[in-house]
């Protein structure tokens, strides 16, 4: 690993190390923000008013949980709309709001901040927020440690520097084992394909449900980087139907999911058709709590709708939104925000704006059944974000509801 010898560096580490209190920092502001020089050649996208009042809104929502005692579930909740942020190409906007967060995951942030800028070749930026992300690593513990330096490890991958991907991929937990070579496969070519089947094939053999999980997705990058060779495309979906025996449905689900968007990013819709079929079985047939079965069931819609099949996704929407409405008393109501928000999506992708926005008012009415204020928050924060990446204008009856639910965060939390 690199020498660190600017005394910038050195007195961060000092202030860290002073500040760390059960894996948690509790430090302010003694990260600046990166100076406009660094920054110049980095702008936010255009967004539309609404969608830039919903991201404040959705920050201001997690923010204002407590630091004691909630300083996981306040910074957890800072993270995801960082990620949204990003997704919505605002590492400006991205970048204040990192320095908000008090404990290790403002490391994480920083390294979300350097892959998505090293996916934009703004590679002088990534190494920058790389550092800062080392830095919080350096200090952190155990899986928290783990899971900043694997997403700093992706990004040296994508900057083409396999050395220091490989130097922080190494002994990592195996929670995090294996996601570095899911960016590694969307780099290499046909000449090398064998040799990456056969190391992936060495980490399911050690039968580690983490690592395997992680490894199927990297057969999924196989599967979607070779989709154009038959043979390879064969190999990588098979390999992971023969790796999967021992995963749970739901990571199956997941991976195809990813391989059904990938054959409709290849133009071929019939074959994402029958991806989706088959993860719909699964979704059918296995035990789900209804909160992740009417999720799943959303996701798939929104596939099912992509791939040319409207007619039965706009049915299994219906089926859906039906079910909440008969049995969602029974979700545990922190949870419900979770199985609506993904449906609200669903209805707005498939261009049904007026259901959209009717889920998310559901959303937000059901985030108020708790007492507590901080399960509020961070559904609150979950709903707002959701519609800002979905593009879903709140109406003026919506906004005045925001207006008031907010003011009603306040103790007891």
């Amino acid at each position: 690993m690199r020498a660190r010898s600017n005394i910038f560096f050195l007195f961060f580490i000092m202030g860290l190390l002073f500040s760390m209190t059960s894996g948690d920092l509790h430090a302010k502001s003694d990260i600046k923000p990166i100076q406009s020089k660094t920054m110049e050649n980095i702008t936010d996208k255009p967004l539309a008013d609404y969608q830039q009042k919903l991201l404040e809104l959705a920050f201001d929502a997690a923010t204002i949980i407590p630091i004691k005692p909630h300083i996981k579930d306040r910074s957890r909740a800072q993270e995801k709309v960082v990620e949204a942020t990003l997704k919505l190409g605002q590492p400006r906007r991205a970048d204040t709001y990192i320095n908000k967060i008090d404990n290790w995951r403002r490391g994480i942030g920083y390294a979300h901040m350097a892959f998505y800028l090293a996916q934009k070749d703004h590679n002088v930026e990534a190494e920058y927020y790389l550092n800062l992300a080392d830095q919080v690593a350096i200090v952190a513990e155990d899986w928290r440690r783990d899971r900043i330096k694997s997403r700093i490890a992706q990004t040296y991958v994508l900057l083409g520097n396999n050395e220091e991907a490989d130097n922080y991929s190494a002994g990592l937990e195996s929670a995090e084992t294996g996601k570095m070579d899911q960016v590694k496969m969307m780099r290499f070519d046909e000449e090398t394909f064998n040799d990456h089947i056969v190391s992936l094939d060495a980490w399911v053999s050690r039968g580690d449900v983490d690592i395997t999980r992680n490894v199927l997705m990297a057969y999924a990058e196989l599967f979607n980087r070779f989709y154009h060779n038959k043979e390879y495309r064969s190999l990588s979906e098979e390999k992971i139907r023969t790796s999967w025996t021992k995963i749970p449905w739901f990571i199956r689900v997941e991976v195809l999911m990813d391989l059904s968007r990938y054959a409709m990013e290849n133009d071929d819709q019939a074959r994402a058709l029958e991806i989706i079929n088959e993860a719909q079985e699964f979704v059918e047939t296995a035990y789900w709590r209804l909160e992740h079965r009417i999720a799943f069931m959303a996701r798939l819609i929104k596939l099912r709708h992509s791939a040319g099949d409207q007619e039965k996704a706009q049915k299994d929407a219906a089926a859906m939104l039906k079910l909440f409405m008969e049995e969602g008393a029974t979700i545990v109501n922190i949870y419900r925000a979770e199985a609506l928000c993904p449906l609200a999506e669903a209805y707005q992708a498939m261009g049904d704006k007026e259901t959209a926005l009717k889920v998310y008012k559901m959303a937000i009415k059901e985030s108020l059944e708790n007492p507590n204020s901080r399960p509020r928050a961070e559904d609150l924060s979950l709903t707002y974000f959701s519609m800002a990446l979905h593009e879903v204008e709140p109406d003026a009856e919506l906004w005045g509801r925001i207006r008031q639910v907010n003011q009603e965060l306040k103790s007891p939390w």
